[in-house]
């Protein structure tokens, strides 16, 4: 086989049975396919011993809650395949979404492949992301301003007209994607330290060794990103984008790069809304008996209760740090978003 498929959490458990049939339905049985866990609730565990009866997959458990990039190292360290595919637990896909993708890295000979992502449900109808790009400005402060565009985002399919964006593309979204384990490899891996932007760190680092990045429009796969949270999803929401990690995340990314990025918009405008919005679908009766500002306090005592208990769980666990780019790399990639105008 030429690709394994590693699955990792993103903000829910339960979405992990559904996503994996979906995933069966689509890809042959010799397609290795490695299932990355860490606390799901017995539930959850007794419908994958289910699913692994009828279709054998590799399922790595782990005693406490796992961040995404750290999932997905573990799973990728267990594929030999020259491709690997990553994906979320809340993906739904299309029928020859593998092939396509296969098809599409030997054609354009490419390193690093993202699909056409949809969100909903329902399943492809609206589009999420047809590859993304980078740009970079500099700003009052003489610093440099990384943002990130995704093609086509939130366009209905049905008013889609003329041809999908070219294959030249910078950024793989981290709900599905196919790269080179050897491009893997050769970055030392993804950085555990990021919960959010590591599609943007994956890119610059991709950039940087001189690798190819495209995007195939004849692969379709839709983020289930609308559905309703339990409580069992909303403890694991809460831990995965906690805001001591959203900020452990941006400091990162900005020390890495030298860079800056709109730090207030992620950290309050997206993350700390995603978490509150999460809280609302799981209870919403609380949220309309307490009033807006008390539920607001309670989700964030809820999510530092979360932390302080997965945090002694896991104990010193160090987080896994790819390989530092050097000065030369980050002016050469850096340098090279930015408009000639500017510099």
């Amino acid at each position: 086989m030429r690709t394994s498929v590693v699955v990792v959490p993103r903000e829910r458990f339960s979405s992990l049975p559904v996503s994996l049939r979906s995933l069966f339905s689509t890809i042959g049985t010799d397609v290795p396919v490695v299932v990355v866990e860490g606390g799901s609730p017995p539930n959850v565990r007794a419908e994958l011993e289910h699913l692994a009866d009828d279709r054998p997959f590799e399922l790595v458990s782990l005693p406490f809650m796992v961040k995404p990039n750290e999932a997905r190292n573990i799973g990728v360290g267990r594929t030999a395949t020259e491709y690997v595919v990553i994906a979320d637990n809340d993906i739904a896909y299309e029928p020859g979404w593998l092939d396509a993708l296969e098809e599409h890295a030997l054609e354009h000979e490419a390193d690093a492949i993202a699909p056409l992502i949809f969100i909903g449900p329902p399943t492809t109808t609206i589009i999420h992301h047809a590859g993304g790009m980078l740009s970079a400005s500099r700003v009052d402060d003489g610093m440099i301003r990384l943002t990130e565009e995704h093609r086509l985002m939130d366009v209905p399919l049905a008013e889609h007209r003329g041809p999908f964006p070219e294959p030249h593309n910078h950024v793989c979204e981290f709900h599905c994607m196919m790269t080179r384990r050897s491009l893997l490899d050769e970055m030392g891996g993804l950085d555990e330290r990021l919960v959010t932007r590591e599609q943007i760190d994956f890119a610059l680092r991709t950039f940087a060794l001189g690798a190819k990045t495209t995007f195939a429009e004849r692969s379709w796969v839709t983020y289930l990103a609308r559905d309703a949270f339990d409580p069992g999803d909303l403890r694991y929401h809460l831990f995965r984008w906690a805001d001591a990690f959203v900020v452990e995340s941006l400091d990162a990314l900005e020390e890495a790069w030298d860079v800056t990025v709109d730090r207030e918009m992620y950290r309050y405008s997206w993350a700390a809304t995603h978490r509150l919005r999460a809280a609302a679908s799981t209870y919403p009766r609380r949220r309309w008996l307490v009033g807006e500002k008390r539920f607001r306090r309670w989700v964030e005592r809820l999510e530092q209760e979360v932390l302080d208990e997965q945090l002694a769980l896991r104990g010193e666990r160090p987080a896994a740090v790819p390989h530092a780019p050097s000065s030369a790399d980050v002016e050469r990639v850096i340098g090279a978003l930015v408009p000639s105008a500017a510099r």
